[in-house]
């Protein structure tokens, strides 16, 4: 690959970890006004709307077949529909720096399922990495007398959306090669509204009734809630998926997950700034071993 290619493959990957980081933290932010159902399908028809303009508009030519329709819809089961409801429920209950680290243990995970399935191989370094990352992990989520400092029901559905990547990325090898980026995040995203559409008319948000007339609070004028999801929807849930999937078609999908290791620094900065996040010596040691055993994890490991 020319390095000027490179360079811009690294660059639309480096801005799709900058939107994902983002993502927690502006869910965290969103989460008091709204309910979370309600905030992913939000989220997912605005993106699906600007997806399916763009793709009509300039893509046309490289439309999806037919035959490969199924894998996408399956694909779109794993994430964003089972993804979104760990992240987005586990937000509720642990805070966007823990679930960032959680998150950026993915290519943990996929390596390991990788040399299950696939007879990818791994190496001692790469088993030692994956013994850290854990560790780190554990530091994020003890106190010093080790008792949980993090709602364990928020890490188990954190770690659900981390094994439903696992899913995503497998189908996304099958399909990525073939397939356009924007059009794979344009069909994910229609039909992730499918299936949160049952979800949110059972479970979101009740309406509030002024003048006989049914208000919702995700229709109400509220400017800092909007801009959240806006944000949410252009940023993470459209060009944050087509960067990275484009990526992925170049360098593979395992470099690709390296660049998760920048996830949990970009929310943890974010925070800061935005929420008043509070880092103790664990924590920062936690965030520090994690991406250091993600880094060993994936020394000398081939292209999926």
């Amino acid at each position: 690959m020319k390095q000027k290619s490179l360079l811009f493959t690294y660059s639309i990957l480096t801005f799709s970890m900058l939107f994902w980081g983002a993502s927690f933290v502006f869910t965290a932010a969103l989460l008091p006004m709204l309910d979370p159902i309600s905030i992913i399908f939000v989220r997912l028809v605005l993106s699906s709307v600007l997806l399916w303009a763009t793709s009509l508009l300039f893509f046309r030519k490289q439309m999806v077949k037919k035959s490969l329709l199924k894998w996408i819809f399956l694909m779109a089961f794993f994430e964003p529909f089972i993804y979104f409801l760990g992240e987005t429920f586990g937000l509720q209950r642990v805070s966007p720096v823990v679930i960032s680290i959680i998150i950026s243990t993915i290519p943990v995970f996929t390596a390991i399922t990788m040399s299950i399935f696939f007879q990818a191989k791994l190496t001692a370094v790469n088993f030692v990495g994956i013994f850290i990352s854990l560790l780190g992990v554990l530091c994020m989520i003890v106190n010093k007398d080790l008792t949980f400092s993090a709602d364990m029901l928020g890490i188990l559905l954190v770690f659900i959306a981390v094994f439903s990547t696992i899913g995503y990325n497998i189908l996304l090898n099958k399909l990525s090669k073939n397939t356009h980026p924007v059009w794979i995040v344009t069909l994910q995203n229609t039909f992730g509204i499918l299936f949160f559409l049952p979800l949110f008319l059972l479970l979101g948000e009740s309406p509030n009734y002024e003048n006989g007339q049914a208000i919702f609070s995700f229709l109400s004028i509220k400017e800092t809630m909007w801009l959240y999801i806006i944000l949410l929807a252009v940023f993470c849930s459209a060009l944050a998926f087509v960067f990275y999937i484009f990526a992925a078609r170049q360098i593979g999908i395992a470099k690709a997950n390296v660049f998760s290791n920048l996830i949990p620094i970009i929310t943890a900065l974010i925070s800061y700034f935005l929420m008043d996040e509070k880092f103790t010596p664990l924590k920062i040691a936690g965030i520090i071993i994690v991406i250091l055993g993600l880094v060993l994890t994936q020394k000398k490991q081939k292209n999926l």
